[in-house]
């Protein structure tokens, strides 16, 4: 044992003796704090909620007939009855499109939340949602879902050059 511990010592006074005339290295490491990827990920989170909550607004129940007559209109409140006129005659021009075709009601639902959603944040009033002709499905639940949402406006067929029956301009409340 002492012919051991001999040997670690000698090992260790050359070790130093080697070391004679170095200095301390510094750490020129990068450490990434993860604060700004936490902080996307609950922006995301948020953004995701918030368009969520827009389309639970829009139910599949206690529907009645309100939108038989062509072509589908509707207006809030008769305060509101002038935005309607103009929408009507086309004096406003729509700012954000969306396209439904190929798309199931849930889907379209979906879309239609994240819509109202963008809408809002990006501060656009006037939007144009094109559902098309297919079984007529989206065509008679769309103005249906529209009606149920309490930050939409008005709404009313398109003109002809935005797609006229298959398609319905939606005037968007903007919460400041």
């Amino acid at each position: 044992m002492n012919k051991n511990r001999q040997f670690t010592v000698n090992s260790n006074i050359l070790f130093r003796k080697w070391l004679n005339g170095t200095r301390e290295m510094v750490q020129d490491t990068i450490f990434h704090s993860r604060l700004h990827k936490v902080n996307q990920n609950i922006c995301s989170k948020r953004i995701f909620f918030e368009q969520d909550v827009h389309s639970n607004y829009f139910s599949f129940y206690k529907k009645k007939d309100y939108f038989k007559e062509n072509p589908v209109s509707y207006v809030r409140n008769k305060d509101l009855i002038n935005v309607l006129k103009k929408l009507k005659k086309g004096k406003y021009s729509p700012d954000i499109f969306l396209d439904l075709h190929g798309l199931n009601q849930y889907q379209a639902r979906k879309k239609l939340g994240q819509l109202i959603a963008i809408c809002q944040k990006e501060k656009i009033f006037c939007a144009h949602i094109m559902h098309g002709y297919g079984k007529n499905i989206l065509k008679q639940q769309i103005p249906f879902w529209l009606s149920q949402h309490p930050d939409i406006v008005a709404f009313h067929q398109a003109p002809k050059m935005f797609g006229n029956d298959a398609a319905i301009i939606v005037i968007i409340e903007i919460h400041s």
